[in-house]
């Protein structure tokens, strides 16, 4: 039976082919490793064969990778993901064809991962009550002021299975996702990307620089892009003078014809001189950082990491707004719209009685409810209800008050309150605590939630965990720990100087 070995010499792939029809059926299969130069853990099969073929391949190990290919050809280029790093991979391949059967075991040999990638703990799993996949990271490196991302898929041994280099874009690329159709689509400033498994660019596409896009894109029902952006010569007023705002526009990118077709001002509903958590600069009064699409209305659903969680309608209406009641005013970029404190949610318990003042203040927190602080992440479950994660900066305005939790809530619009449901990560205290980032996701197939936990402290060391949770009895089925290394950072709190998690995801390791 044929053999197929590559060999790696001087970064330069030399495959080595051994033919044969000792089966009496003639076929060659030649595998380019990181056929696009960004995937390393990826390979392509390149088969030839006398009839046409189906294949499967299967990555042998403590963790197998395998997948069927349907498609029938006598020439095909068959994908390979979930190469171990630093191995001489064996590769099982079956072929199958009218009236039989070929298989074959080719080897792939791979390089170490990069000294960069942060060290992976498995701290507690459960298989049996986790939903299905690996684990993706959003993951992006210090890289001297600036951030270099390399997006990765880990599975329940701590391997890195899968990775994107982008450092070819020179700067941050997020939020790590898929869509509905498999591609994979993130983001820089001015280009919008996307991605096969194999690390090829389907699609890359610039959109005006007047928009810097950042933190976040939802892919609507309709395959259109939801994404936060900043919008250049945009003021707003604050102590009678006015500074350039930032991180307050929505804008909606019509995928197919690569077009921005309608924009979302928000500074136009919300109270810009609002500083209660604003510790950045004036500019950045509201910092967006997530957007949830409510399909029963047409509806956006927003986080602002500076302000709360606030709803808009498709016309950019107020609907409500989740946040400490304290010092809401009048909206607009001048200050001169409508008042926006009617707008605001009262928070009541499970008997629909609300707290007392100092609550709905933000001054206290009750057993029972709590505001989101700094939140990220909105996401709504199937019964409508709103999953975020509350990272708890600056909680009832006192530094020294210390957790991050994941947290669901029930919103009344009718009634115009809110009920707190379910919480995770206020009894881990600030083991659990991260100022930044951060992420949660709902997990239908199990009823659990994904917690990510971005940018924490574990014993003195720059941290990020990932943890799933059991709704029902919030006890943890999986926990990992990546510690963060930052090499390429000199490990202050600044922009590039430290590496970050920003999001997880359960994913697939699929083509």
């Amino acid at each position: 039976m044929k053999r197929l070995i590559l060999f790696p010499v001087l970064a330069i792939l030399i495959p080595v082919l051994f033919s044969g029809c000792s089966s009496g059926f003639d076929y060659s299969i030649e595998p380019v490793l990181n056929p696009n130069n960004i995937s390393p853990l990826t390979a392509v099969l390149q088969i030839e064969a006398e009839k046409p073929v189906k294949a499967t391949v299967k990555v042998l190990g403590e963790i197998p990778w395998e997948q069927h290919f349907d498609s029938s050809n006598t020439k095909s280029e068959i994908p390979v993901l979930g190469l171990y790093p630093d191995r001489n991979n064996k590769v099982a391949v079956t072929l199958t064809y009218e009236g039989g059967e070929i298989r074959d075991t080719l080897e792939i040999k791979t390089a170490k991962t990069p000294a960069r990638f942060p060290q992976i703990v498995i701290n507690s799993i459960d298989r049996s009550k986790m939903a299905e996949g690996m684990h993706g990271c959003d993951i992006h490196f210090a890289n001297r002021g600036k951030f270099s991302s390399g997006p990765m898929i880990f599975d329940d041994d701590g391997q890195v299975r899968w990775y994107l280099d982008l450092s070819f874009a020179g700067k941050m690329v997020s939020p790590f996702q898929r869509l509905k159709d498999g591609t994979l689509l993130m983001v820089s400033r001015h280009v919008i990307y996307e991605f096969d498994m194999l690390g090829k660019i389907v699609r890359e596409t610039s959109i005006d620089t007047n928009y810097g896009m950042h933190h976040d894109v939802v892919e609507l029902p309709d395959g259109n892009l939801l994404i936060c952006v900043g919008k250049r010569n945009n003021f707003i007023k604050l102590d009678g003078n006015y500074v350039e705002s930032d991180s307050d526009f929505i804008i909606l990118f019509d995928r197919k014809n690569s077009k921005i077709v309608r924009e979302w001002d928000v500074a136009k509903v919300l109270d810009v001189s609002r500083k209660d958590l604003n510790f950045f600069r004036p500019g950045d009064w509201l910092h967006m950082n997530g957007l949830a699409y409510d399909e029963s209305d047409n509806s956006i659903i927003v986080s602002g990491k500076n302000q709360g969680l606030f709803k808009i309608s498709w016309n950019n209406q107020l609907q409500w707004i989740l946040s400490p009641a304290n010092n809401w005013g009048k909206s607009g970029r001048n200050g001169e719209g409508f008042e926006t404190a009617p707008y605001l949610l009262t928070a009541v318990n499970s008997e629909g009685e609300a707290y007392p003042e100092k609550v709905q203040l933000g001054v206290e927190s009750d057993e029972e409810f709590d505001f989101p602080w700094g939140p990220h992440a909105p996401e709504l479950m199937p019964e409508g209800t709103l999953l975020v994660f509350d990272n708890g900066t600056h909680r009832n305005y006192d530094p020294k008050i210390q957790y991050s939790r994941a947290v669901e809530y029930s919103i009344d619009e009718e009634n115009s309150s809110v009920k707190q449901l379910w919480q995770y990560g206020k009894e881990r205290g600030q083991d659990f605590f991260s100022t930044i980032v951060s992420d949660v996701d709902y997990l239908p197939e199990t009823d659990n939630v994904l917690v990510t936990s971005g940018y924490l402290k574990d014993k003195g060391r720059l941290a990020g965990k990932i943890v799933e949770v059991d709704r029902s009895s919030g006890k943890e089925v999986f926990e990992a720990t990546l510690y963060l290394k930052s090499i390429n950072g000199n490990k202050t709190r600044s922009w590039g100087q430290t590496d970050i998690l920003y999001r997880s995801e359960r994913m697939p390791l699929r083509y």
